[in-house]
């Protein structure tokens, strides 16, 4: 993930059994569709 304000970049880690991009950000993100969330700059 990329901090809109500094630009740092932040390496998060999922479980090791995630398949798939999609699949972790859903993990990262409480469950929540990638579509249903959005960045706010």
């Amino acid at each position: 993930m990329t901090c809109p304000s500094t630009s740092f970049i932040h390496a998060l880690r999922v479980p090791p059994s995630m398949n798939s991009a999609r699949e972790a950000i859903r993990w990262v993100n409480w469950g929540i569709e990638p579509e249903e969330f959005a960045v706010q700059t």
